[in-house]
């Protein structure tokens, strides 16, 4: 379990994927947390000796993570949150001077390690060592993720009988709306069939709960945002990178969600110069 959050931290906080230096990071960091709540006498051969001796080689592979993380935001351009480091290395104030010093970027990456890794690994373990002596308990929280990964049908339950378009939809039905019949409707999007994505430019134009790509209100998709900047950076790059042309028939099927039937192979043809 130790491993597997320190493995997490490595990959979310400081950007560090699976490789010789990160399993070198978790080995060094490990034994550096073995010393913690010994008895700190410095004699060589000790645990806590060599736990100090980790902890050296702990913060110098962070100091390294740090000019790497430096050189990537300075000259290479990096998101500013693409990580921990990156993220402290970019506060800058009015004289766009850094704020927070390396050293203290190296104490905080230090404490987020600790904090973040040994609590949750002995939180994960105790829970498999409970639900291993409590059968009764392992079998009810099975139970409710079996029915998780059943998941309800599409769609939301009427709660009472109500009527809407001269119809009765009665108390119990299920209600799924078919969002391509909404977006489909030329009296709220004209020509509907035509590629104009200026047709979203005016956004008061269109009514509200119209375009329910990712649905509205409380129940909107929790990856909204995330995945519009996601396709918004790829057709960037794309555009401005290569120019392309289709190989084959580019119709598609809707297996539920549009999918093209022959995989939609292009000719990339890259730009010699942005």
């Amino acid at each position: 379990m130790k491993t597997l959050t320190f493995n997490i931290i490595c990959s979310l906080l400081f950007g560090l994927g699976q490789g010789v230096r990160k399993d070198k990071f978790v080995a060094c960091f490990q034994e550096m947390i073995a010393g913690i709540w010994l008895i700190p006498i410095d004699l060589p051969f000790t645990r806590y000796n060599r736990s100090l001796r980790a902890r050296t080689r702990v913060q110098n592979m962070v100091k390294d993570l740090i000019r790497e993380k430096r050189v990537e935001l300075e000259q290479k351009g990096a998101s500013p949150r693409q990580d921990l480091i990156t993220c402290m290395l970019s506060i800058r104030n009015e004289n766009n001077e850094q704020v927070i010093s390396d050293k203290e970027i190296l104490q905080n990456v230090i404490v987020v390690m600790v904090a973040g890794h040994d609590t949750s690994s002995v939180l994960i373990t105790f829970i498999i060592r409970l639900l291993a002596n409590e059968p009764a308990v392992y079998a009810a929280i099975l139970q409710e993720h079996e029915e998780i990964a059943k998941s309800k049908p599409s769609g939301e339950k009427a709660l009472k009988d109500i009527e809407y378009g001269g119809y009765l939809i009665p108390k119990g039905w299920q209600v799924f709306w078919v969002s391509p019949m909404t977006h489909m409707d030329s009296s709220i999007f004209p020509e509907p069939s035509k590629f104009d994505p200026s047709r979203f430019e005016n956004q008061a134009s269109v009514p509200p709960y119209s375009f329910i790509a990712f649905r509205a209100g409380p129940r909107i998709c929790p990856g909204n945002e995330f995945a519009r900047i996601e396709t918004l950076v790829t057709i960037h790059y794309l555009i401005t990178h290569f120019t392309w042309k289709l190989c084959a028939d580019d119709s598609f099927s809707r297996d539920p969600t549009p999918v093209p039937t022959q995989g939609l192979p292009i000719q990339l043809v890259q730009k010699k110069t942005f």
